[in-house]
């Protein structure tokens, strides 16, 4: 969402004529910024007089750079008047929020203060948060998280793929890191699967409200059974509705392959199985793979349903599978 259109969406909730998609987009920006608990005014003399001069200082800032911006509403709601301002500071660039959701955030410097939980290849883990929410960790996952969460935002930093069950807290905004984009949740339930490897993000929602952002820029809101798709590549990303209980059923050790590529297909022998896949046919590595397995099956069993789709042959050499 670039400055206009926040602008213009700001304008249209003030008046009260925003559609309810709109105002989805709106909820998806503010709960990062928004912080409730924070007192502002003495009282409310004081709260109408600094509201109507920071208004107006807002919008003459902001028309010098967009001079056909629409008139300042005459009178806000205190809680809206508290939401469009921490929505222009974020826009004129206060330093902690382009930090918070710069693109590829890295861990903090205080990494040791960090627990981590690693899911080895083949096994899947369960984390119980100190807030309650409950993270399922995929094989070949890892997840970086406080202690104990501080301040306004829960923050954790995945690398792989987790199905989460987030506690909700409105007051505090659950934030998942990845390496590309963060994903902002108050409390729901959601996969993100960020394999390091991979050339895309997937995240879908299987209840609740999901924000996706990177840099500043909100990409999406997704609903249940949303699904967005963020190519790390040419950084372009498309949503669309897929059922959430297909994504996530490697929880009970099923796993959906939907027309994958050969190097998803190799993350997923990789993670689950602990052999790496390779082939030299060009004509295979395009190939797209729907099948399904489950991750007790033996390998040799997961093979020959690879090789029924690309009239193949393969041979496994300690742990590593050629397909020639």
């Amino acid at each position: 969402m670039n400055k206009r259109e926040l602008l213009e969406l700001l304008q249209k909730e003030a008046l009260g004529n925003s559609t309810p998609e709109e105002t989805a987009r709106l909820d998806a920006w503010y709960a990062a910024f928004d912080n409730k608990a924070t007192p502002v005014f003495q009282d409310e003399a004081a709260a109408e007089l600094v509201r109507t001069r920071l208004r107006n200082r807002i919008y003459r800032q902001l028309t010098a750079e967009i001079p056909d911006l629409p008139a300042p509403v005459p009178k806000r709601t205190p809680m809206l008047f508290y939401r469009m301002a921490a929505a222009v500071l974020v826009l004129v660039g206060l330093a902690c929020a382009g930090y918070f959701f710069r693109p590829g955030k890295p861990l903090p410097q205080q990494q040791a203060a960090l627990l981590s939980s690693v899911s080895p290849a083949g096994k899947m883990l369960k984390v119980i948060l100190t807030d309650g929410s409950e993270v399922w960790l995929n094989a070949g996952s890892t997840l970086h998280y406080p202690a104990g969460f501080e301040g306004r935002n829960r923050e954790v930093y995945l690398k792989g793929e987790a199905f989460f069950n987030v506690a909700t807290q409105p007051e505090h905004p659950f934030v998942v890191h990845t390496d590309t984009l963060s994903t902002i949740v108050l409390g729901t339930s959601f996969n993100i699967k960020a394999y390091p490897e991979l050339g895309s993000i997937r995240i879908n929602v299987a209840t609740g409200k999901v924000g996706i952002v990177m840099g500043t820029n909100t990409l999406a809101t997704l609903l249940p059974d949303q699904q967005l798709t963020y190519n790390k590549g040419d950084h372009t990303y498309s949503a669309e509705t897929k059922e959430a209980g297909s994504t996530n059923t490697w929880r009970e050790g099923s796993i959906n392959l939907d027309g994958v590529s050969f190097d998803e297909l190799a993350a997923v022998l990789a993670h689950n199985f602990g052999y790496r896949l390779q082939t030299k046919r060009a004509d295979i590595r395009k190939v797209r793979f729907s099948m399904n397995m489950m991750t007790n099956h033996h390998i040799d069993d997961v093979m020959r349903i690879v090789c029924s789709l690309t009239q193949a042959r393969y041979r496994i050499d300690e742990k590593v599978i050629s397909i020639y």
